[in-house]
């Protein structure tokens, strides 16, 4: 399963300074000159980390939950969605991968031409919509969940 959240860890370093980790991602590091700066810039960071996973065709790691993870006394534990597109895009690339299914058998699959699939996978230019039509495409039911 893909996971939908990643739990950040916001660290205040000083009155000005919040660093922020994910346990699970320790590409995605960030900071923000308040707590909502540091929270907004947390989800900018997982997106661009996630997005790396992805180009090199590594599976995302598996997520803690909050439940899981103890804040010591001066970080915030902070729960942060991935991006719904990026999420059905990793899914996406999993199940092509786990059933061998390639761009030309996927874009087949939807009646569409191969360049079609390949700026779904890239993430450029293609809606949420369309990804999700490739998730029907190879037998996904996507639905979001927490």
């Amino acid at each position: 399963m893909t996971p939908v959240a990643y739990v950040a860890v916001i660290q205040q370093d000083g009155p000005a300074d919040f660093l922020v980790t994910f346990p699970d991602v320790p590409e995605a590091i960030t900071q923000g000159n308040s707590l909502d700066e540091a929270r907004v810039n947390a989800h900018d960071a997982l997106t661009a980390a996630l997005g790396g996973y992805l180009k090199r065709d590594w599976p995302f790691p598996v997520a803690v939950t909050t439940m899981e993870l103890r804040a010591d006394g001066g970080s915030t534990l902070y729960e942060t969605a991935v991006e719904p597109k990026l999420a059905a895009r990793a899914r996406l690339a999993l199940e092509m991968k786990a059933q061998g299914i390639s761009n030309v058998g996927l874009a087949k699959r939807m009646g569409r031409d191969e360049k079609a699939v390949r700026l779904i996978l890239s993430g450029r230019g293609a809606s949420l919509d369309k990804t999700l039509e490739a998730l029907r495409a190879v037998g996904v039911r996507a639905a979001l969940a927490a």
